[in-house]
């Protein structure tokens, strides 16, 4: 019975502890550095994200304070068992975090997802349309989990390694967690923002084994062949040969077009949000140069009124009238102190008109560059 004991907690402390995958994988499927603009991530600009090359980084921002961004790897493929390296960084001013996506499905909004924020806490979980499964720590917690291998400041190195539904965690090459899902076992590779944050890719790379690739793709390989060999021609193959290869030819045409039209679209948008924000600047520039004529017009009043008071005392200082000295001598002050409170309120207005010209005159730059 102890032995029995014995070999079930060694069994247990193997599958919770432990790595569970251990496939080499050292076929590269996917890599980015981000050094030129040609990426497999997709770059687009809206009101609620925007992703970006810059600086030899991949950026991914959710602008809005709602929901998540996610970029997936522009790539037909079905990804099955592999290995994910990735070096992220959290921006500062995020209010949450982000992560990778893993298996992301095509037919149904579903995904595996690790997050991590800069509080040194993660978590993996999935999402099947609107229902939330933890797949790590506890209910109380949401998932989360903290782990001292993984840094709050700067990047972290993130590897994963996953295969017959087990997803093996590793943070700056110290293994972590292991976490187990068989619902997903193949799908699409990405990276997701949460709301009102950003993060900072600076390298992506998905290893995969070509052996377990032509495995799953022989079936259909060797179903296709048969099908087409007891009616296989040698002038049907050759004309069939060359269609496929215009077709092939055409596909790509089109994907580079496909391509440029998606910048030129989010640019339009981008374009779109500019002219908007510069004709918001016009008409507040348009109320602080009335306000600013206005006040400058009972500005010149004031100093018309005081040359006048300021002549008056003069006059009545060379008699002997005290009293109505002291009195025009109060009146004095108080008009003085109107006119300098005025003169603040002109200089305050002529900052605000003048910082408002400044970011118009940066606006319509950005516009004409950009057009």
């Amino acid at each position: 019975m102890r032995l029995l004991s014995f070999l079930c907690i060694i069994t247990l402390s193997h599958y919770v502890n432990a790595q569970n995958v251990f496939s080499i994988f050292t076929d590269t499927l996917s890599k980015d550095d981000f050094t030129t603009q040609k990426s497999n991530f997709p770059q687009k600009y809206t009101s609620s994200e925007i992703s970006i090359i810059e600086n030899g980084q991949y950026r991914l921002k959710r602008l809005s304070d709602q929901g998540q961004s996610i970029s997936y790897l522009k790539t037909d493929n079905t990804i099955y068992a592999c290995e994910v390296i990735a070096e992220i960084e959290i921006a500062n001013g995020s209010n949450n975090g982000g992560g990778i996506v893993l298996y992301g499905q095509t037919m149904s909004n579903g995904a595996i997802f690790l997050e991590f924020n800069k509080k040194r806490q993660f978590r993996i979980y999935k999402q099947s349309g609107s229902q939330h499964q933890n797949l790590s720590g506890t209910v109380k917690d949401n998932g989360w989990l903290k782990n001292k291998n993984l840094a709050s400041v700067g990047r972290n190195t993130i590897r994963l390694k996953m295969e017959h539904g087990y997803f093996d965690l590793y943070f700056n090459n110290h293994y972590v967690f292991t976490a187990f899902d068989t619902e997903y076992t193949s799908g699409k590779i990405g990276v997701f923002a949460e709301n009102n944050s950003e993060i900072i890719l600076s390298n992506f790379i998905i290893l995969s084994n070509k052996e377990q690739h032509k495995n799953i793709l022989g079936k259909q390989i060797v179903e296709t062949a048969q099908s087409s060999s007891s009616n296989s021609n040698p002038v049907f193959e050759e004309v069939i040969l060359l269609f496929k290869t215009k077709i092939d030819q055409q596909q790509l045409q089109i994907s580079t077009l496909q391509n440029e039209l998606d910048k030129c679209k989010s640019m339009l948008n981008y374009d779109t949000s500019l002219v908007t924000r510069s004709r918001e600047l016009l008409k507040a520039n348009r109320k602080l140069t009335l306000k600013l004529d206005s006040t400058s017009r009972v500005l010149n009043q004031d100093k018309k009124r005081l040359e006048y008071l300021e002549s008056l005392k003069a006059d009545i200082e060379k008699g002997n009238n005290g009293d109505l000295v002291i009195s025009l001598t109060t009146i004095l002050a108080d008009v003085k102190k109107d006119q300098q409170a005025s003169l603040q309120r002109t200089e305050l207005a002529e900052e605000s008109n003048k910082a408002l010209n400044t970011e118009n005159e940066v606006l319509l730059r950005e516009i004409k560059r950009l057009k």
